[in-house]
């Protein structure tokens, strides 16, 4: 994996230099020739700008494809071409305007959530029968799991970011704390233990705040970092046949959301809403509920931090008995299909393979910060120790996609709109988390 730092460091200076991206940077490298009996160009649709570092890291698995000159069953040798989109709302108009006239590339970038929706719209085909077992079982099983519809596979990625709980070690060591009374994934704290730690902390007069991080992400936030809390409780946001009421408003997925209701206590001041992104690193909050980032962010911005903090699982539910729920995380990230338009189906399978798999995915880690979905790459030396092995641990085992339905924006929006009414309405006259998520099944169903 580290094989790979001098010539990332070579991309990173370059993207840096390059400045402002445009809408449609073009082709990248050497896509080889156009298609005839001995050759088939595979051309990729890319959600970034070829002057970004993603951009330019894709650049360079493209040129490694290119060079290694992948053949087909037929004998074909097999080119890779990108195409650089500035973003993932150009990306998404450029693959409307094409796909009715049948002119979609052969492969496209497509974000975890939208896997489902492109698949049944016909944007994806199903790819199952391409990828040999063997391949597919070296991936993390949540990849797996967000790039399934009905049956078929329809996208792989080689890039994640997990969720867990970042806590200030030493912080919490000076109320008493032990490193044996962290969460692990065997014996996960509760959200009533977090509770816990943070009302000590607030009684010794020290940092206590968590930074919950709502506002992530626009819409798709609130699902990512908090679908844990309704999955750990047992809880569901659609029924099998895809309806929100008797899921999205059951009492288990009730259950799970009142295990954070206390965080929107307005009279104890729990969470943290200020705007400093860096709140945790600069040891403004003692907790932080975010993905993989802050690990890049502490060795790059706060070196003198990153002795003193710490992840955990997320905290999981439990019930009156003291039962605990699941341990869950948040994931899914970008990843590729092969289109119905692809004329060689085995060609665009192969370049979907290289894209994502575990010398690219370790890449994107060095570069992006990004995790590798590739079980083969947590053996490596890097992920032995530290938050990364815990976010290794935690990605392997514990990582659960979001609603993998042609529904999903809905779910989001609505599932966001639910906790915006926590936030601001609990401990209110008239508060009734229940009432509200039927009353949100209506719109969804």
């Amino acid at each position: 994996m580290k094989g790979h730092k001098k010539v990332l460091c070579c991309l990173l200076a370059a993207a840096m230099a390059a400045g402002t991206s445009l809408a449609l940077v073009g082709c990248g490298g050497d896509g080889g020739a156009e298609d005839n009996a001995e050759t088939k160009t595979v051309k990729v649709w890319l959600h970034k700008s070829e002057s970004e570092v993603e951009g330019q890291i894709f650049k360079s698995i493209q040129n490694n494809f290119n060079d290694e000159q992948f053949k087909t069953s037929s004998g074909r040798t097999v080119r890779m071409r990108i195409e650089y989109y500035a973003s993932a709302d150009a990306l998404a108009t450029a693959i409307s305007s094409e796909r009715v006239g049948g002119t979609l590339p052969d492969i496209v970038a497509v974000d975890a959530p939208e896997i489902a929706r492109y698949a049944n719209s016909k944007i994806l085909t199903d790819i199952k029968d391409y990828i040999p077992e063997e391949v597919l079982s070296d991936y993390v099983d949540s990849v797996i799991e967000q790039g399934t519809y009905n049956g078929g596979l329809y996208a792989l990625s080689g890039m994640d970011s997990p969720t867990g709980l970042y806590y200030n070690a030493e912080l919490l060591k000076s109320v008493g704390y032990e490193d044996a009374d962290f969460g692990t994934i065997e014996n996960p704290w509760t959200w009533n233990d977090l509770r816990t730690a943070m009302q000590t902390l607030k009684d010794a007069g020290k940092t206590y705040k968590i930074k919950l991080n709502l506002g992530f992400g626009g819409t798709e936030g609130a699902m990512y970092l908090y679908s844990p809390v309704v999955y750990s409780a047992g809880g569901s946001f659609l029924t099998a046949d895809g309806k929100a009421e008797g899921a999205f408003n059951s009492d288990a997925t009730i259950n799970g959301l009142k295990s954070i209701e206390w965080l929107f206590d307005k009279s104890q001041g729990w969470y943290y809403n200020s705007t400093n992104s860096d709140a945790f690193m600069s040891e403004e909050v003692a907790f932080e509920v975010y993905g993989t980032w802050n690990i890049a962010t502490a060795a790059q911005k706060y070196p003198d931090f990153v002795s003193k903090y710490g992840v955990m699982p997320m905290p999981v539910y439990v019930d009156e008995n003291g039962n605990k729920g699941a341990v869950v995380a948040g994931c899914g990230s970008w990843g590729f299909g092969v289109t119905p338009d692809a004329k060689d189906k085995e060609a665009a399978a192969i370049a979907v393979q290289y894209l994502t798999n575990a010398q690219s995915s370790e890449m994107l880690y060095d570069s992006i910060g990004t995790f590798p979905t590739h079980k083969s790459s947590f053996e490596n030396d890097d992920f032995k120790s530290g938050a990364v092995k815990m976010f290794a641990d935690i990605l392997t085992n514990c990582a659960t996609p979001r609603p993998v339905s042609i529904k999903y924006t809905l779910v989001r929006d609505n599932f966001q709109t639910l906790l915006q009414y926590m936030e601001t309405s609990y401990g209110s006259s008239g508060y009734n988390l229940k009432s509200k998520a039927s009353d949100l099944c209506k719109v969804i169903d």
